[in-house]
């Protein structure tokens, strides 16, 4: 697929607290392993060079972890790698994630120099209960300096992460969230991901509900705070574009578009995945494992599918029809949804489920697309395990 975007995402391992309801891949207390870190980035960065060679990389996005702990040096150098090692696209978004506790305005005037142009905070609420509950170690009022502070090294393509249906929360609490968030720094952000708060198998968070010490929010109210929320946000002058997703000025996020349309991305650091030439692959996920094969520990090199980096864990080879059901789990939640003729013929084998969602009004077909409707996207995940289960009758 030489003529589509091409993503490139960094994973940093490295953050101050490990919070209750994440399950990405990171840790806290192994701060001094951030230099060995860049080193093996670094590394692992060079091993692709032969691979993506013709190739334009259009989007490159650091996440996390916490990416603000980094110092804006190691930033500007793996950057710096990158434009001499690669064709990077003279319109490349790049998205460095923050939290605000994090943020310091050198940092962020370093990171604007070296090339960084969109920054995701993660907020995820105003609410000092609430922050208290997700183990967030912010306050409202530093969320809202943080953000000051990005604006004036002159970011201007910015989004927050905030978090809804916490058990105990109400409408109001959230709207107080949300229209606070609305008005800083006089109008507010440019993206903002609202997400329902998932209970994550292997996290502190799962193990306390399934104690009983948490009950999880009523779906009705988790729904009621959904919809008011597309409606306001809407109103102030947003466009959502994904399930949870919502952009003005045309700024939505160019790099989560490659992972919602099923298209390509390398992806190097502990725990990151990528897909490239129809091949979905994993890199190993422990830090240390990571510094040190790509120190050499592991001379190994992996050789599925000619993947070039030793840090690689796993990797397969995507069929036609796994292919479908990946385009359409990732192509429904946008709203654009997706162009039923450009499906290969494997999508014959699931279509009824598609059909059965028109028959139920969970989606709808125009003009030779499909989407799902407001209460599609509501239910969405129902849609989803039927198409996993077609896959497999």
């Amino acid at each position: 697929m030489q003529d589509t975007p091409l993503g490139l995402y960094i994973h940093v391992p490295f953050c101050t607290v490990k919070c209750s309801y994440c399950d990405f891949n990171s840790y806290a207390g192994i701060e001094d392993m951030q230099t060995e870190w860049e080193a093996a980035a670094l590394t692992e960065l060079s091993l692709w060079i032969p691979r993506l060679q013709g190739r334009e990389i259009s989007t490159v996005f650091i996440g996390g972890g916490t990416p603000s702990l980094l110092p804006g040096e190691s930033i500007e150098r793996i950057l710096d790698a990158m434009r001499s090692s690669f064709s990077l696209s003279a319109d490349a978004e790049i998205t460095l994630e923050a939290n605000p506790e994090s943020v310091q305005p050198e940092r962020l005037q370093t990171y604007r120099a070296a090339g960084v142009n969109r920054i995701s905070m993660g907020v995820q609420s105003l609410d000092s209960d609430e922050l208290f509950f997700l183990d967030r170690i912010h306050s409202a009022d530093r969320a809202e300096s943080a953000f000051t502070e990005i604006r004036s090294a002159r970011f201007d393509n910015v989004n927050l992460d905030l978090i809804y249906g916490l058990p105990g929360q109400s409408l109001a609490t959230w709207q107080s969230t949300l229209e606070r968030v609305l008005k800083w720094s006089g109008d507010g952000p440019d993206h903002i991901s609202c997400y329902a708060l998932t209970v994550e198998e292997g996290t502190p968070l799962a193990a306390r509900v399934a104690a009983g010490r948490v009950v999880e929010a009523n779906p009705d109210h988790v729904a009621e705070i959904a919809d008011w929320t597309a409606e306001r946000l809407v109103q102030a002058g947003f466009e959502q574009y994904e399930t949870s997703n919502y952009a003005r000025n045309g700024l939505s996020c160019r790099h989560n578009l490659i992972y919602w349309r099923n298209q390509e991305y390398a992806a190097i650091g502990p725990g990151a995945h990528g897909f490239i030439d129809g091949v979905r692959f994993h890199v190993v996920r422990s830090p240390k494992a990571y510094i040190d094969r790509l120190r050499g520990a592991h001379s190994t090199s992996n050789e599925v599918e000619g993947l070039p980096s030793p840090a690689i864990a796993g990797a397969e080879r995507v069929d036609d029809l796994e292919n479908v059901i990946d385009t359409l789990t990732s192509g429904l939640r946008l709203m654009e949804g997706i162009d039923e003729t450009s499906l290969p013929p494997a999508y014959q084998q699931i279509r009824p489920v598609l059909d059965w969602a028109v028959d139920n009004a969970l989606a709808q077909r125009q003009e030779g697309r499909i989407l799902l409707t407001r209460r599609g996207h509501a239910v969405a995940n129902e849609v989803f395990v039927r198409l996993l289960e077609a896959m497999n009758p």
